[in-house]
């Protein structure tokens, strides 16, 4: 009986510890899955980042350009006035010369006395 009664304890704390997880195990697979899971909401929220990023980036361009152009449509040019024509070119006179040439300098080479 008395080894009946130890064989039974044993087995029970046999399947007892068996059965039993301790309190430093860890799922792998579930740790695994988790920081995935992390790392493609990291990734997904980085691409829609970018992506709002570029769409505003394309519509300010649009809008500045449809802001530009309806301010050149806009513009007034009805109160300018026009551009004065350019005046025809003078007639050149010549003057008449009534002294003959002479050189400023004498650049004779023989020397006077």
């Amino acid at each position: 009986m008395r080894q009946l009664l130890f064989f039974a304890t044993w087995l029970f704390f046999l399947s007892f510890f068996t059965t039993c997880e301790s309190a430093t195990h860890v799922d792998i697979d579930a740790v695994i899955a988790e920081k995935v899971q992390e790392r493609l909401t990291e990734f997904e929220s980085i691409v829609n980042r970018r992506c709002r990023d570029r769409a505003l980036e394309e519509a300010g361009l649009m809008a500045d350009s449809i802001i530009i152009e309806e301010a050149r449509r806009k513009k007034d040019t009805l109160d300018r006035p026009m551009r004065p024509l350019r005046p025809d070119q003078p007639e050149l006179l010549q003057l008449k010369d009534s002294l003959e040439l002479a050189p400023l300098f004498d650049t004779s080479t023989q020397k006077k006395h």
